[in-house]
């Protein structure tokens, strides 16, 4: 059992997103460390957010701290404006951690446990963020990087409660700013959850970029998604596959990426045969999605979930 309080459902729900603190120092930090060349930060697929309703952004996660959450509201804050920043889902461990809880708070993160009933979810929040490789993407160690870790599936089911279409989010940057050097899972027992060691105490130079993908309707399953283990299944690894797509091709000479296929390809090599011969992988440099695919027949549009009853996927226009 964690020694650290967890967070009431109760007490989750209540947004607590500072603005003008965002606005007056974390912003203005960011945007001097851009012009200093420190970070680069590009956006692509901006067109595929809707202007309008709810929104359920589900990203992939990396660094051991959560900057990518940060430049994926900066994007979407620059366009739609500050009532659109998303709300984040954030380990309840972390929500519980004097000073670290609070300043998370102020930035828009509300605990992991509220995300439980979305429907109770205050009328204001209109857009929201979901990691769905929870701590799990956010602590693998750095010569994994762009790997994802597997999906939850808890995403859809909010989309679902919250009748929003869901955004597939690649982040790049999370890997070498923050770059992980093990994974202190012994400390899960303390803490509530496994931690990332830095390899570094501060954010290294990285080039940042936010890219959005179509959204995905889960409207048209109604409410049933909510109950339908299925579904959000197949919905959660259909949008895993788009986000890995996009990691394995715009990553793909990166440092760390490469880092990291020469890693899988290693332990590929040591796959054998019955006979005993050793065979690489040729998956083994792709990620989750890849070694997925080579399983299971490819359906047409990446971004898109299957309709209820059908192999076809559903997908709606931004």
């Amino acid at each position: 059992m964690s020694i650290l309080r967890r967070t009431p459902i109760s007490e989750a729900v209540a947004p607590a997103l500072d603005h003008a603190f965002v606005d007056r120092r974390l912003v203005p930090i960011i945007e001097r460390l851009v012009r200093l060349g420190w970070f680069s930060f590009e956006v692509e697929g901006m067109e595929h957010v809707p202007r309008t309703g709810r929104v359920v952004f589900a990203p992939n996660h990396a660094g051991w701290f959560a900057l990518d959450a940060f430049f994926l509201a900066l994007a979407v804050r620059r366009t739609l404006g500050a009532e659109a920043t998303p709300y984040f889902a954030a380990a309840d461990a972390a929500m519980a951690t004097p000073l670290l809880g609070s300043f998370l708070r102020r930035v828009g993160a509300l605990p992991a446990s509220s995300f439980r009933r979305p429907e109770r979810l205050p009328a204001e929040i209109r857009t929201v963020g979901v990691f769905p490789e929870g701590v799990e993407g956010n602590t693998k160690p750095f010569w994994e990087a762009y790997r994802m870790r597997p999906w939850k599936r808890g995403f859809v089911r909010v989309a679902a409660a919250l009748d929003a279409p869901i955004v597939p989010v690649a982040i790049l940057g999370g890997e070498e700013s923050l770059p992980v050097a093990w994974t202190l899972r012994f400390l899960e027992p303390i803490v509530g959850s496994s931690v990332g060691l830095p390899v570094f105490a501060l954010p290294l130079p990285a080039r940042w970029k936010v890219v959005f993908h179509p959204p995905v309707d889960v409207a048209a399953h109604g409410r049933a998604a909510l109950i339908d283990s299925e579904y959000s299944s197949a919905v959660a690894r259909r949008i895993q596959e788009t986000v890995q797509d996009t990691l394995d091709r715009a990553a793909a000479r990166r440092p760390l990426a490469q880092v990291a296929s020469l890693v899988a390809l290693a332990r590929g090599a040591f796959h054998s045969t019955p006979a005993g011969e050793p065979v690489p992988d040729s998956n083994a440099a792709r990620g989750p999605a890849a070694r997925e695919r080579r399983t299971r027949p490819h359906a047409p549009g990446h971004a898109r979930a299957p309709a209820h009853g059908a192999g076809h996927p559903a997908r709606s226009s931004p």
